[in-house]
């Protein structure tokens, strides 16, 4: 009897029936190509039904470049990709022979699910980025740059300081023969080359 209950615990633990999510880490850089591969791979192998969806987590940058906003999208997490699926012998040598699949996360004996928590936490990062844009300020204290407003336009002073929320900084500018702190959105300012 005692054998028979083990069994059952060592079946359950190699397979699992109920779709979950797991973590796939990868060669950098080719996140698309396992993604492909994958469906690939699965649909070769008739697995459409057990392997539902893969993920690479992507967010919104905002930069500046030539005073134009530029969103791009960057990968949360280079170098992993996120399916989810069921688990079992079959999909778990399937996907850990795809090309530029290095492992299954937390996977020594068998793979390990992110709870629903910790992909909930991924999830409301994407979209949170998709309602506002990390926003990159391309200056950094002291870079010498040019005010395009007023009557200092074109003249070159310093940044003093960085505003990262309000998305401003603070130019030293010389009145009277001292140096005067001046809030300029980074929108009014040109670095200069």
């Amino acid at each position: 009897m005692q054998k028979d209950v083990n069994i059952v615990e060592i079946k359950k633990q190699i397979e699992d029936n109920s779709f979950k999510r797991y973590v796939l880490s990868v060669v950098s850089g080719q996140e698309s190509l396992v993604i492909e591969n994958l469906r690939e791979r699965v649909n070769k192998q008739w697995l459409n039904e057990d392997v539902v969806d893969y993920i690479c987590p992507m967010i919104n940058e905002t930069s500046m470049k030539k005073w134009e906003k530029i969103i791009k999208q960057k990968k949360l997490y280079p170098g992993y990709v996120f399916i989810k699926s069921k688990m079992n012998d079959k999909i778990r040598y399937v996907v850990r022979n795809t090309p530029w699949v290095r492992l299954i996360v937390w996977a020594e004996t068998r793979p390990v699910p992110l709870t629903d928590n910790e992909y909930e936490a991924i999830m409301e990062q994407i979209n949170k980025s998709q309602e506002r844009s990390e926003l990159i300020i391309p200056y950094k204290k002291n870079d010498v740059v040019l005010l395009k407003t007023w009557d200092f336009k074109w003249m070159k002073w310093s940044i003093r300081d960085i505003d990262w929320e309000k998305w401003t900084v603070i130019v030293n500018i010389e009145m009277l023969w001292r140096l005067t702190p001046v809030v300029v959105d980074v929108d009014k300012i040109e670095l200069l080359n």
